[in-house]
């Protein structure tokens, strides 16, 4: 188990500081990963440690990729540290948000959303919370969906017991994909790939921010969608982003692309999301 002290020793040699000016103090972990509070000769930062070297680095790349078009925490450093990965990020001085947040997010993912791919994907695959997301450029974004998003966490949920009745309706769901995007003019656009509201902060003046991200290019709705899984969106966001959330269609897609958040709900905390995935494939065939 990673400790304070370790930490402190080797950001403050890292950083070619005496041990006093580095102060550490844990926010969170367990016997694998880690967060900390810190302070580097008086600036303030957020420090992410893994003992795995991957999963630090597509967050450092995807925050890379957001900074064109979206506020997101600088990364101030990233590298080996105390026989581990680390991810140092300006620390965030977040505050509550107020009625002007909600317009001002709408208008940021827009700008965000207009930041165009070639194709559909990455040039690297990342993580979705603990989960392999893969991201292998496609210029068809239903197959890219299905084959990339959908497929992968089926199998998992399979051999994680997700019932075999289930499975068939899942699989009844992706055959039926690209008949349900089909006539769509869907453009490869950058999203931040794990949008739920706590990945979304508020700054001093209601100015969002974005982190923990999962990026990649592809359809703009996915954000939409998982930005609203877990609680309502206030029509004033949608009024800013320019997006109709009425409207039958996009509110039939929001729930096949939050799908793909729910299998992997399931394949990361168990069988309490088993109800959801299966209430959602039933909806889907039936709407």
């Amino acid at each position: 188990m990673i400790t304070s002290e370790r930490i402190q020793a080797a950001l403050a040699a890292r950083h070619g500081l005496p041990v006093r000016h580095c102060r550490v103090d844990a926010l969170g972990g367990g016997d694998t990963g880690a967060t900390f509070q810190v302070d580097l000769n008086g600036r303030p930062a957020f420090l992410k440690w893994l003992p795995d070297v991957d999963a630090l680095d597509a967050e450092a790349d995807g925050l890379a990729a957001l900074a064109k078009a979206i506020r997101v925490p600088e990364v101030l450093d990233h590298g080996d540290l105390a026989g581990g990965r680390a991810l140092l990020l300006e620390w965030l001085p977040l505050a509550a948000p107020g009625e002007p947040f909600w317009p001002a997010l709408g208008r940021a993912l827009a700008a965000l959303h207009g930041v165009e791919g070639e194709r559909f994907g990455h040039h690297r695959d990342n993580w979705i919370g603990a989960n392999p997301q893969y991201n292998r450029p496609d210029t068809d974004w239903p197959r890219f969906f299905v084959e990339q998003r959908l497929l992968p966490q089926l199998r998992w949920a399979r051999d994680r017991g997700l019932e075999a009745a289930v499975g068939e309706r899942l699989e009844r769901v992706m055959a039926r994909v690209p008949a349900w995007l089909a006539g769509l003019s869907v453009r490869p656009a950058l999203v931040h790939g794990d949008l739920w509201r706590g990945n979304v902060g508020t700054l001093a003046g209601n100015r969002p921010v974005v982190f923990d991200p999962a990026v990649y290019y592809g359809h703009a709705e996915v954000d939409l969608a998982m930005l609203s899984l877990f609680g309502r969106v206030p029509e004033t966001f949608y009024r800013a982003y320019g997006q109709n959330p009425r409207a039958v269609d996009f509110q039939h897609r929001v729930r096949l692309y939050n799908l793909y958040h729910l299998l992997n709900h399931f394949n990361l905390f168990g069988g309490g999301y088993a109800g959801a995935v299966a209430d959602s494939a039933t909806a889907l065939l039936r709407d």
